[in-house]
């Protein structure tokens, strides 16, 4: 099941429902964030369907939050989120130097992020970008 990121902004009608399949009651407050450049939502796509997503926050100076990682319920467990993160860090943000997590409401992501690079510091996950 190869998943592919995508930086979603102006999803057409199906991406929509797709993305509120995710982020019920949220998904249109989230897209209005993102166009206005407060966030970006990453969509992870497998066969034309939005299945996965998750938003990066700018926060201050390069530093970036990662939240809101989310996986239709179907496709669990089939390392969906793992390919999606994987994709989405091919295309981060140019000023992106740092990326952190806050795991705690999510204990079960603590495996995949640290397989993905991330390091425990204090409460957050965080990942550096190689310079």
């Amino acid at each position: 099941m190869p998943v592919y990121a995508e930086i979603i902004t102006q999803p057409d009608p199906q991406d929509a429902a797709d993305l509120e399949i995710l982020y019920p009651n949220d998904s249109v407050k989230l897209l209005a964030s993102a166009n206005a450049g407060k966030l970006i939502i990453y969509g992870g796509r497998f066969n034309g369907r939005i299945l996965s997503a998750f938003t990066l926050t700018p926060i201050y100076g390069g530093d970036y939050q990662i939240a809101q990682l989310s996986v239709r319920e179907v496709t669990r467990r089939r390392g969906v989120a793992r390919q999606l993160i994987i994709q989405a860090m091919k295309q981060l943000p140019d000023d992106l130097q740092s990326i952190s997590a806050d795991l705690r409401s999510a204990p079960e992501l603590i495996n995949l992020f640290a397989e993905l690079g991330f390091t425990a510091n204090n409460r957050l996950w965080c990942w550096q970008r190689n310079t």
